[in-house]
């Protein structure tokens, strides 16, 4: 399948557009959860 193909989500399933979404989710999850552990060192190299 072509990426365009893909992206445009016609030809997706239910069971491919969960996976997807989630993945998206567990990937904001985990950004959100680094830059909260990481904060103090982010504030350290600003000021």
């Amino acid at each position: 399948m072509d990426l365009n193909e893909f992206l445009e989500g016609h030809n997706l399933t239910g069971r491919q557009a969960a996976i997807i979404f989630f993945t998206f989710l567990l990937l904001i999850i985990i950004a959100g959860i680094f830059l909260i552990t990481f904060s103090d060192f982010f504030q350290e190299l600003i000021s």
